[in-house]
């Protein structure tokens, strides 16, 4: 692997020695671009274009911003030059100047004009490139070279890239910390290879607002400000719209999410809905809509806020996010919408390193270092992304196609399928296997999907079980491969469904079934067929609710299944503090009609705010017979803090709106991880009026959230405000300062902030994080307090000094003290070179005879188990590197040997 990068990054350099300013394309439009470059002195800012590469006659003299940080001294140059009065999409060369030094001649094209393509051919063509990021591996250089490569491939060598592709599509991360020597020799240095020719879109990724400069860094670096579409602009550099021929760009900002932006995106949506010029909405967001691997760390926002009103048109066609390493894409279930990550070369990301889980709404994840290249025939209204793979850091791959998706417009959905069944009126018993007739289409596309959905009602407002599922499930790796992918879906024939043996209560059922092609058309739903459940062991009495927040006077939508089927089996709404059967009666409530399954709507829903639950009951009777159900009715209660970060000993203030404001209704402050009522809150206050403030004054230091609950008691509602006090919170410690080498490295840590990518590093001593690679990294899932040994692969290969610290977010800000410690290369290595580090002989042992463990680190404990568990030998404070054990009160049989040295080692023994 060291030798693939060696050679692109020579291969890069050939021909361009004497080269010293390399330009940096952005903020296209059809009639201007912008030009900016970086130099260490000088503030001249000379751009010098023209029709032919050897006929400059054109100058444009530009502005120049000296910036300083930390290794900056106020010599970081930051030249801008746009270039104005161009025709649009029209090619032009051009090269940079600052006194003496001059680039080489590059060459840009601006954009069409809206709705019309970029190319001869009737094309519209993007490079997606994700996270950044990694200063010191020359991975995304990597990335970009192999960008460049597959470009002349494809479209002649003899060209410039910019003849065929727009612009460089990038999703945020183009950093790892916001300063100025990261945006020199990561966003400007790793981008060479392209920025010259190609223009590079961004947003905001949470690496962005890191560092010491920050989102200052960002503002400073990027012109967005000028970014709009139909007059339509943010006010804001974090989130922007731009419009490419017939493509419209909608970039979101997922790291400072809100009403005011949602509301932009609204507008934007509309505008592009009714404008004949756009054919294609694609919108960009960091933190991405959906992560099989470390599960949760997503943008809800995004996925629960902004696709809504996304995917209400039907222009909608892509959302591109970053943010986990890696290549993902899925579709979603109901609109012909892609989405995927583009999670580019940084931080490793393989699987077995988190918290895993295979969502229906993704049909592969893939473990490699992707890029994507998006082509739009404008003329034939069709869409086409190719996703190509550099490897891994496991293993190199040539621009390997990985995956290839599209969407064209104009097609025949797939022919209706039909449940060939005969099941109508038919008693069944279970396992049940349901099919469909054989996919079918008029047109040329694949089956990619089917959807079968079982309902307890022939209107299938109840729904008992939806099964969606891709002819392809690409999740979990190959054996111990983390970088490969195995598809759980091979040989899997998605038009069957079986439903498996106790997998369903007894009682009457209705199926349907669709299908789905490759270009994301559904076929019609097949005609409703019924069954009836018999013999069934699994009984599943419920009730439900369509949410569990309700505005005063909203309708409440109740429903329930597998009831006993008594005509005055009911269902009652009680506020928290009411008992059914008492004298005071349900606020609301309603017969099942004799139904076994089936929903109600309370047209009016409920006045007063408060804490409520649905029950069931059996037979007019005070008896539940499934579990109750709480929901909350009142205003959107809303907390925010003043500051998301506050000084140690300062006061924080915490702002509440729209709040219900019951008798005792009450603002907590809780330590990140304490969860309200099993443990006391930090501080509080109850709550008398609509809206105000509180103020808390002598927090400890710490990661804190506020939470609104109801009346004196712990019911939560509304969402919690998050804050921290003070700036090294966190506290590590670990259970030595001198390492044998390989030996258990045991980590402790209280007051973590509890994200999901906090994790652990190592450095060589005297190592700065910001600028030094790192020995290693490892994740702990966001826990605020725990204890961890490191794993093998993570501990130091060699004797030396190093620290340990803890960072948070996937970012280099440091949160918790730095541990010095030592590595020794000692305990009679030279004895072991070669051999295990443990030794049990003789094995198998006779019984009554000495069995010997003999070790290359000092034994603390040893443990003696059979195979069911139970333990039988234990001997501890050993503190020696030879240990004997006497065989002659076990009987015959194995067992299992546990040595607790630098490691936990297991060994299995047998006596004979």
């Amino acid at each position: 692997m060291k030798k693939f990068y060696l050679f692109l990054m020579v291969l890069c350099g050939i021909g361009v020695k004497a080269q010293t300013l390399f330009p940096y394309l952005q903020a296209p439009s059809q009639t201007s671009i912008y030009v900016n470059w970086k130099t260490s002195s000088n503030p001249e800012s000379v751009v010098e274009y023209g029709a032919a590469a050897n006929a400059l006659t054109n100058t444009v003299n530009g502005t120049n911003t000296i910036m300083s940080d930390t290794g900056y001294p106020a010599n970081y140059f930051y030249h801008t030059v746009q270039v104005t009065g161009l025709t649009a999409n029209t090619k032009y060369y051009y090269r940079i100047r600052t006194g003496n030094e001059t680039s080489a001649v590059y060459s840009f094209k601006t954009l069409p004009l809206p709705g019309q393509a970029a190319t001869a051919d009737g094309h519209l063509r993007f490079l997606v490139l994700g996270d950044n990021q990694m200063r010191n591996e020359p991975r995304f250089d990597s990335l970009v070279s192999a960008a460049k490569r597959k470009i002349a491939e494809k479209w002649g060598a003899a060209n410039d890239p910019a003849d065929n592709i727009a612009l460089t599509v990038m999703v945020g991360d183009q950093v790892d910390v916001g300063t100025l020597d990261h945006y020199e020799n990561v966003h400007f240095k790793k981008n060479k290879g392209l920025s010259g020719y190609l223009p590079i879109q961004t947003l905001v990724g949470n690496h962005e607002t890191y560092g010491t400069l920050a989102m200052q860094a960002y503002y400073d670096h990027y012109i967005l400000d000028g970014m709009s579409y139909q007059g339509i602009t943010s006010g804001t550099e974090n989130y922007y719209a731009n419009q490419v021929g017939n493509t419209l760009f909608i970039a979101m900002d997922t790291e400072h999410t809100g009403a005011a932006q949602l509301a932009w995106v609204a507008q934007v949506v509309e505008a592009a809905d009714n404008d004949d010029t756009v054919d294609w909405i694609i919108s960009l967001g960091h933190r991405p809509y959906q992560a099989e691997q470390y599960v949760g760390d997503i943008s809800p926002w995004v996925r629960n806020n902004a696709m809504p009103l996304l995917t209400a048109s039907s222009k909608h066609i892509l959302h591109i996010g970053a943010h986990h390493h890696l290549y993902h894409r899925g579709q979603l279930k109901n609109t012909p919408t892609y989405q995927i990550i583009s999670g580019g070369v940084a931080w490793d990301q393989y699987w077995g390193m988190a918290v895993e889980e295979n969502f229906d709404d993704v049909q592969k994840t893939i473990s490699n270092w992707i890029y994507q290249i998006i082509d739009i025939d404008v003329n034939n209204g069709t869409f086409d992304v190719e996703a190509y793979s550099i490897g891994s850091v496991y293993q190199w791959k040539n621009n390997q196609l990985m995956d290839e998706f599209h969407r064209y417009l104009g097609l025949e959905s797939p022919t209706q399928p039909q449940i060939i069944n005969e099941l109508t009126g038919n008693d069944v018993e279970l396992p049940l296997t349901l099919q469909t007739t054989p996919y079918a289409t008029e047109s040329n596309q694949e089956l990619n999907s089917t959807q079968f959905m079982i309902g307890k009602t022939q209107d299938f407002s109840i729904v008992e079980k939806d099964v969606y599922r891709d002819f392809e499930d690409l999740f979990g790796p190959v054996g111990t491969q983390v970088d490969t992918t195995a598809n759980v879906n091979l040989n899997v024939d998605i038009t069957k469904l079986t439903l498996a043996n106790g997998d369903m209560p007894n009682g009457q059922y209705f199926v349907k079934a669709r299908h789905r092609d490759r270009n994301l058309n559904w076929s019609e739903w097949s005609e409703v067929k019924s069954f009836n459940v018999i013999n069934s062991t699994f009984a599943n009495t419920q009730i439900q609710l369509d949410t569990l927040a309700y505005l005063p006077n909203v309708p409440i939508i109740v429903s329930f299944s597998d009831t006993p089927g008594n005509n005055t089996d009911w269902i009652g709404l009680y506020r928290n503090d009411q008992t059914p059967g008492s004298s005071s009666p349900a606020q609301l409530w309603t017969y099942t009609g004799g139904q076994v399954s089936g929903t109600h709507t309370f047209t009016n829903g409920l006045t007063q705010p408060g804490w409520y639950y649905a029950a069931l009951f059996e037979n007019d009777s005070y008896t539940e017979i499934a579990d109750r159900i709480y929901f909350y009715v009142g205003p959107n209660v809303v907390l925010t803090t003043t500051q998301p970060a506050y000084q140690s000993g300062e006061t924080v203030t915490v702002n509440f709106t729209d709040a219900p404001h019951l008798a005792q209704d009450w603002i907590g402050i809780y330590k990140v991880g304490q969860v309200p009522g099993q443990i006391g809150s930090t501080d509080w206050d109850y709550v008398t009026s609509a809206q105000g403030s509180f103020t808390y004054s002598g927090l400890a230091d710490g990661y804190y959230y506020a939470q609104y609950l109801l009346q004196d008691g712990y019911n939560a509602v509304g969402e919690k405000a998050f804050f921290q006090v003070g700036t090294m919170i966190t506290q590590l410690a670990i259970n030595k300062t001198v390492y044998n080498l390989n030996e258990n490295i045991i980590a402790t840590w209280t007051d973590a902030p509890g994200i999901i990518k906090d994790w652990i590093g190592i450095y060589h001593e005297g190592d700065e994080p910001n600028v030094d690679q790192l020995v290693s990294y490892t994740y702990f899932d966001g826990q605020p307090e725990g204890t961890m040994a490191l794993p093998d692969d993570k501990l130091p290969t060699e004797a030396g000094g190093y620290f340990i610290v803890i960072f948070t977010d996937d970012s280099y800000n440091e949160v918790s003290n730095r541990i010095s410690f030592q590595v020794d290369n000692t305990a009679g290595n030279q004895e072991w070179k070669g051999q295990d580090a443990l030794m049990v002989y003789p094995n198998p042992a006779k019984a009554g005879e000495r069995t010997f463990i003999k070790s290359k680190y000092r034994i603390d404990q040893i443990d003696m188990f059979d195979m069911t568990g139970n333990l039988f030998y234990t001997s501890k404070n050993i503190e020696d590197y030879n240990f004997s054990l006497i065989n002659q009160s076990l009987p015959t049989g194995t067992y299992i040997l546990k040595v607790h040295s630098n490691k936990v080692y297991t060994v299995k023994i047998i006596v004979n």
